[in-house]
């Protein structure tokens, strides 16, 4: 194209008044999420039904699971840093677990740091994840395979410390250099 075509080009778009680029969609289930409390013993027990939940994970990082179209149900899990937590979903439809960073994404693709799909309607997903670096919030996203495959389950979760807790009294320490 020559120069002449392309100033050309550039005059008929102006005139016409380009289109704006289009932001991202944004999906966010924030405000859906259960905020997770767990007992004295770091557990916790829930129970829910995807079938009245909604479809807002349409894409994400998780390999080899794919993406699901069915509702889903979100959990809002704190985990102190050196700790970890363990879900397991026991469920009546056809269940997908996830483990997000996030619950708020610009476009439609969510991180996924663990996920589980091993079984199919009436088994049990079962996911862990720790937090090494900080004091984290994770997602945990229950997810159905399709609308049809939605269903009841029940959520038993748990969280562990992974650094052993050493005790040692400023007495011994003296002791030992005596």
């Amino acid at each position: 194209m020559n120069r002449r075509a392309i100033l050309l080009a550039a005059l008929a778009l102006s005139a016409t008044g380009a289109a704006a680029a289009t932001p991202p969609p944004v999906y966010d289930f924030c405000g859906a999420a259960v905020a997770v409390v767990v007992d004295s013993e770091g557990h916790a027990a829930y129970t829910g039904d995807t079938c009245d939940g909604e479809n807002l994970v349409l894409d994400h990082t998780c390999q080899p699971s794919a993406t699901h179209n069915g509702c889903e149900d979100y959990y809002a899990i704190p985990v102190p840093m050196g700790s970890s937590f363990r879900a397991e979903v026991t469920h009546a439809g056809d269940a997908v677990l996830m483990v997000s960073a996030e619950c708020r994404v610009e476009g439609t693709m969510f991180t996924c740091l663990e996920s589980a799909d091993e079984f199919g309607p009436g088994g049990t997903e079962s996911i862990r994840h720790a937090s090494w670096f900080d004091d984290r919030t994770f997602y945990l996203v229950v997810d159905s395979h399709t609308t049809a495959g939605c269903g009841a389950y029940t959520l038993d979760l748990s969280i562990q410390s992974e650094v052993g807790a050493e005790r040692a009294s400023f007495g011994g320490i003296k002791a030992a250099y005596r």
